[in-house]
Parts: structure tokens; C-alpha cells; sequence
């Protein structure tokens, strides 16, 4: 076998090893803030199928999501809460609520960055469209909003 044929080999075989979702990069996404008086996210990344545009997710994959934000508040117990915006807020089945078990370091602290880091599990049963997504996070003692952010997503 020629160097050609090895070669062709060595990269079958890393094509066929690598897991599609992990060849996902992370890309700045455009998004908004939930209401005027909502923290802003500094930056939101997420980990698109596609390079531009309204960021692709899979079915049957996960996508990772990091919201870059300054909080005005303290605290220990964050809740997560993303949902479709569609004619009224749907929970996305199958996410963990409680932040702080992976996703955030907690507690929080007023005017220190933060970075909140989520996966997002894209089960096969979800239809495939585009869909707005609202994203917040909340102090679970006062229901005090730390952040709220809205994006596009396109299941694909």
C-alpha cells in the first residue's frame, strides 16, 4: 500500500471515530434580552450545525450553549428554565432546572462575569422548524430574574 492509501485509510477511520456532535464548533449567536429591565447577556455561543444564519441543531444531538452575563444579584440557587415562544411558553421536555448541579458556578455574585453552560439535548420526537427559544435564569428563594435572553433555533 502507498503512502496515497494509507493515508485515505487514517482518515476514514477518523471520520467513522468522531462523534457528529462533537465536530459542532461554537459560533456567536444572535440574540435579544427577554425585557427591558432583563440582565443582557455579554455574548451567547452555541455549538451550530451550520456556520451563519439562524443557528441548525440535530436531532438526536446535543448542542452546547454559553451565555456570557454580569449579574446584579446574589445567589446560591439558580433555576434554568428554557421554553418555546411560540403562542405561549412551552418547557423544552427533558432539561435539568437546577444551574448550579453543572451548568454555573454558584453561588453568583453581583458584577463578576459568569458563564453559564448548558447541553442541549435535541430529542428525536421534536419537530423539525425553526423555532424562537426563551432562556432564563432566576434566583429560586426570591423568583428574581439574574438573566433572560431570547434566540432562533432550526432543528434539523
Amino acid at each position: 500500500m502507498n503512502i496515497n492509501g494509507i493515508l485515505l485509510v487514517a482518515v476514514a477511520a477518523v471520520v467513522v471515530l468522531v462523534d457528529p456532535s462533537e465536530a459542532f464548533q461554537p459560533r456567536r449567536i444572535k440574540y435579544a434580552r427577554c425585557n427591558t429591565e432583563d440582565v443582557m447577556p455579554l455574548a451567547l455561543f452555541m455549538t451550530c450545525a451550520n456556520n451563519h444564519g439562524v443557528c441548525e441543531v440535530r436531532i438526536g444531538s446535543q448542542h452546547n450553549l454559553r451565555a456570557v452575563f454580569v449579574p446584579e444579584i446574589n445567589s446560591t440557587d439558580v433555576d434554568s428554565y428554557v421554553r418555546w415562544n411560540s403562542w405561549f411558553e412551552v418547557p423544552l421536555p427533558g432539561q435539568s432546572r437546577d444551574a448550579c448541579d453543572e451548568a454555573l458556578s454558584c453561588p453568583i455574585q453581583p458584577g463578576i462575569v459568569t458563564r453559564f453552560t448548558y447541553s442541549l439535548d435535541i430529542q428525536n420526537f421534536w419537530p423539525r422548524d425553526e423555532y424562537p427559544v426563551v432562556w432564563s435564569l432566576t434566583d429560586r428563594a426570591t423568583d428574581e430574574v439574574i438573566t433572560c435572553f431570547k434566540f432562533k433555533i432550526n432543528i434539523v
